[in-house]
């Protein structure tokens, strides 16, 4: 099996109830970044926590490409998933032949193996339609 790398440190985890996106909050204003900042963007102050993220959100748009990338494979989809948190998202999304996307549908973040290169499984977050059943 391929070693398992993640795309950037620090920017999630997984633990038994799934995918957590792992972001920081400006102490000063509370300002959320995704992926984390060094400071605050909007305050500029440098005092910063980090915060886990929800596993749900809202898918805001999305785009299906059929153009090849350096590292995905056609058809692959990426969109933008509205948090609870009112942090954007953009991420790619799982496919299914039996699952269409739907703006305004219900999404969940999940830990994927993104492309491979070398020995190396690149892994990193990306969102799902939430299944009826969940």
């Amino acid at each position: 099996m391929a070693e398992q790398v993640p795309i950037r440190e620090g920017t999630f985890k997984e633990d038994k109830t799934g995918a957590i996106l792992l972001a920081n909050r400006c102490k000063a204003c509370g300002q959320i970044f995704f992926p984390k900042s060094k400071f605050c963007l909007s305050c500029v102050h440098k005092e910063m926590e980090e915060i886990e993220l929800s596993q749900r959100g809202i898918l805001y748009s999305y785009t299906i490409g059929h153009m090849p990338s350096s590292h995905f494979k056609p058809p692959y989809a990426i969109g933008y998933i509205d948090l609870p948190e009112k942090v954007r998202i953009y991420a790619p999304l799982v496919m299914t032949a039996d699952q269409s996307f739907q703006v305004g549908m219900e999404m969940v973040a999940v830990i994927d193996k993104l492309w491979e290169e070398d020995d190396k499984e690149i892994i990193g977050y990306k969102f799902k339609p939430v299944d009826n059943a969940s």
